[in-house]
């Protein structure tokens, strides 16, 4: 039998899947999907999958994956965006696999290197604590290390109790401090990190989330080798969706005020006299150093602060560089002598960790400097380069970050990620538009990667029923009460048509904060529990309550867009505020329709508007997860049916019935289409 018949027969009806699942249900989209993903991997080709929720898709590329990463004896690495999902192929897709398929594989996760505990850290940590802790980090210290006796896998993942990142910052495994040098052979290592990267040497399956990635494929990246991050590997984005936007973080590091206090006081703190160098001799002449870079560091970002925010809209948080030398790097120098200093002190170092320790502090600050200097000359190429300073909130004392991104990105995922002979796979639930992949393909310069479109499974024309209030106003470009207020009507409008079981997503915190506070009279009267994002609960928690009370309704900002999934009666009822278009005026979507402006596109038709519509599509398909789901969805956003480019976010997703409300109440007129 081959492969192609192995594949088949473990989807088919009476197949390996059908006999070991209850009420198991042929689906024919996940057996093309599979088909197709094994057919792209033999061919060493490229392509784009849109597969709705409910197909099955992370069957449906695991099973070829591991079939051809056996018969090749090649990696396949497998990328998410989220959490969840990586969770869900470690902890149930694959552990059922490994059981159901008749080939043995192994299956292993990459975490970033600072995920791990490092036994010799901690052994040099409490040795130095007091002189590197102050009272309350000596406790977290003290519960890590009787952790670290009971732990298998010794990842910041397995801890369940709360550790102070300071004290972990000084115990984990850390690139240039931790080698294979300093923790041994692998027969007799103590070391977590190094066991762990020993499985993945010897793993058939590789999954890793986006973010950490683009961090290895920066350091490892070979245009001209096969494969991406172990030279004989190939790739699969799940949530591919959001590649582009994660590469842009990763190729031009980001630099920020805090980031470099933070190190500055890892190295030695004035205040607390605690810090790596407390016990090095010469410590005298580098305190005067680190305490005028505290200083130094403090001016530099406040004078940037004062130059580009003193005159503009107080609640603007980013701000364009466009001028080459607009401040004075008064740092330079300091930083220059701190690291001279810092070479000066390897021959104190008591052993090969504490030099590895001492040299990549050396190095970050090197780095420091080139980030700094790069970002005021604006040496990146300008062309295809956007420059911004951007604040983490309106407080007078919030941390300054320069920020550079590339503008377009297709030329870097056409020479890197979709090279000849490799193959990468992308997959999502939301990757065309109008049946068309021709704008993602553009955006990653995917075009020599073929496509496939797979329907969806449910019966979205009777599961779902969407309304549209044809008189509200339309979303203001400033702040006006009056259309909060209307919001604020039409949701409440909305909420008792469900009685709660509603998710409200919104594009700003600004609106969401005005809104939720304007109904929370009217829904502790009703005895409706709410969930806000944005009063410091985590995701998690707001996600874990929406979903077991099952009349609540949660007010959602970006982050629930995507990615999450409440199937049943909790999410009954999806509202939709505002079309998801992007801020305008934030210097990174301005200076990307700016660029395809000056190549002689249309910055709206070709990029705003598609990129809204995939968010559109996102939001939408968080209502429907299951073929027993019902519900309905409010667009609280005439320009969807005043505007000429509205028929496109409804022509965008699956055709179902559209009342629209000409009045809060019965009179509705029902359209099709």
């Amino acid at each position: 039998m081959n492969t192609k018949e192995e594949i088949t027969n473990f989807f088919i009806e009476d197949g390996l899947l059908s006999k070991n699942f209850e009420n198991y249900e042929f689906r024919n989209s996940q057996l093309e999907m599979a088909l197709a993903v094994y057919e792209t991997l033999i061919n060493r080709e490229h392509i784009f999958i849109e597969a709705p929720t409910g197909i099955g898709k992370s069957f449906a590329y695991l099973v070829p994956a591991i079939y051809y990463a056996k018969e090749s004896n090649k990696k396949a690495v497998i990328s998410t965006n989220t959490i969840n999902l990586q969770e869900q192929l470690i902890h149930k897709d694959l552990p059922t696999l490994h059981k159901l398929l008749p080939l043995e594989f192994k299956s292993a996760i990459i975490k970033g290197k600072n995920n791990y505990l490092c036994p010799n850290r901690l052994e040099i940590a409490l040795e130095k604590a007091n002189t590197l802790f102050n009272d309350s980090e000596l406790a977290s210290l003290e519960e890590i290390e009787q952790w670290a006796r009971r732990t298998n896998d010794g990842t910041l993942s397995d801890i369940e109790f709360p550790v102070d990142m300071n004290v972990w910052q000084s115990v984990c495994a850390e690139h240039g401090i931790c080698t294979s040098k300093t923790c041994g052979p692998i027969e007799t290592t103590k070391c977590f990190y190094q066991k762990a990267k020993h499985k993945l040497s010897e793993a058939d399956i590789v999954i890793v989330n986006h973010h950490l990635f683009f961090t290895l494929f920066e350091a490892y990246k070979d245009p001209e080798s096969d494969g991406y991050l172990f030279g004989n590997d190939f790739l699969i984005f799940d949530e591919a969706q959001t590649v582009e936007n994660v590469a842009s973080e990763h190729i031009v590091p980001s630099i920020s005020r805090d980031m470099i206090k933070y190190h500055l006081n890892r190295l030695y703190n004035p205040n607390t006299k605690k810090g790596f160098l407390a016990t090095f001799p010469e410590l005298l002449t580098i305190i005067p150093i680190i305490e005028n870079l505290l200083d130094l560091n403090k001016k530099f970002f406040q004078n940037i602060r004062e130059k580009l925010f003193k005159n503009i809209n107080e609640k603007k948080l980013a701000v364009r560089v466009l001028e080459q030398d607009f401040v004075d790097n008064i740092l330079k120098d300091e930083i220059k002598h701190l690291t001279s200093k810092l070479g000066a002190l390897v021959k104190y170092c008591r052993n090969d960790l504490e030099e590895n320790e001492l040299n990549d502090y050396r190095l970050k600050f090197l780095e420091f400097n080139i980030l700094i200097d790069e970002f005021i000359k604006q040496a990146k190429n300008q062309e295809n380069c956007v420059y911004w300073v951007e604040l983490s909130s309106q407080k007078h004392d919030s941390n300054i970050s320069l920020c550079v991104s590339p503008v377009d990105l297709s030329d870097y995922f056409r020479k890197n990620i979709f090279k000849s002979n490799n193959t990468c796979i992308l997959t999502s639930a939301t990757l065309s538009i109008k049946k068309s992949f021709d704008y993602f393909k553009n955006r990653l310069g995917g075009e020599v990667a073929k496509e496939l479109i797979l329907p969806t499974q449910f019966d979205f024309y009777n599961q779902v029923k969407i309304y549209i209030p044809k008189d509200i106003p339309p979303p203001p470009i400033e702040d006006k009460d009056d259309y909060y207020l209307n919001l604020k009507d039409w949701i409440y409008y909305f909420i008792k048509m469900t009685n709660g079981k509603a998710l409200v997503l919104f594009t700003n915190s600004r609106a969401l904060k005005k809104v939720a506070d304007a109904l929370r009279e009217k829904l502790n009267e009703d005895n409706i529990p709410f969930y806000i994002q944005s009063e410091g609960k985590s995701r998690k928690f707001l996600l874990d309550r929406f979903k077991s009370e099952i009349d609540s309704v949660l007010f959602g900002l970006d982050s629930f867009w995507l990615g999450i999934d409440v199937p049943g009666e909790a999410l009954t009822n999806l509202i939709i505020t505002r079309l998801p278009f992007q801020v305008p005026d934030h210097p990174l979507i301005q200076a990307k329709m700016e660029y395809i402006d000056s190549k002689g596109g249309n910055s709206f038709t070709d990029y705003a508007l598609p990129e809204a519509i995939f968010k559109f599509r996102q939001g939408i398909g968080r209502l429907i997860r299951n073929k027993t789901d019902k519900g309905i969805i409010a667009i609280l956003d005439k320009r969807i049916i005043s505007k000429p480019y509205g028929k496109q976010f409804l022509n965008s997703i699956d055709k179902c019935p559209i009342s629209i409300i000409t009045e809060m109440g019965e009179n509705t007129i029902d359209i099709f289409e």
